[in-house]
């Protein structure tokens, strides 16, 4: 019973976090969604500071691990660019709560992010930067990877508010190709 209560807190803090901000979300908020009192959070957490760190470190580990074993499996930088970014999507899109939240922190924490050791971004950079080194890429790393992290946020939302159609798997595919293209062709002209 205790690690359930301890998982549906973790559940109902991340849809509030995701929907409301983490600062907006009070420990309050999060008892009232479980159906519990405040004061049986403490029981489980010390702080809201703590569920907010476990919460990003517990999803940003599981998007790291999905791009680590693709970059591994890939045999080309174009295959693994591609995967990556499908890597990305496709975890947007199971867990659509986790990856607001994860923008979120990201947004709003910035500064705290390093104190995390597995950060799915790193792996993006390093894939991008290697990319760049080997001659492959001919953009600067720092403005591909804001076109690839930008391109991936808004791909997720605008699939969500329905201005992107088409299922799920399509759009994935369409936007790794589409990144690669106009990171890699497009500049090689």
């Amino acid at each position: 019973m205790v690690a359930r209560t301890r998982d549906l807190i973790l559940e109902e803090a991340l849809k509030l976090f995701s929907e409301k901000g983490i600062k907006e979300t009070t420990i309050r908020d999060i008892a009232r969604a479980v159906g519990i009192t405040e004061g049986a959070i403490y029981r489980h957490f010390e702080s809201k500071d703590q569920i907010v760190y476990e919460l990003f470190e517990k999803y940003s580990y599981q998007l790291y691990e999905s791009i680590e074993k693709v970059l591994k499996k890939a045999r080309t930088r174009e295959e693994q660019f591609k995967k990556v970014v499908i890597a990305f999507l496709d975890f947007a899109f199971k867990k659509p709560d986790a990856f607001r939240y994860l923008n979120i922190f990201h947004y709003l924490r910035s500064r705290e992010v390093k104190k995390f050791k597995h950060i799915p971004f790193l792996l993006l950079k390093e894939l991008i930067v290697g990319m760049h080194a080997e001659g492959v890429l001919k953009t600067e790393p720092e403005y591909a990877l804001a076109v690839v992290t930008g391109t991936l946020e808004r791909v997720f939302l605008y699939k969500s508010m329905g201005i992107i159609k088409g299922r799920k798997s399509k759009v994935k595919e369409r936007t790794a190709q589409l990144l690669w293209r106009s990171l890699v062709e497009c500049s090689q002209s």
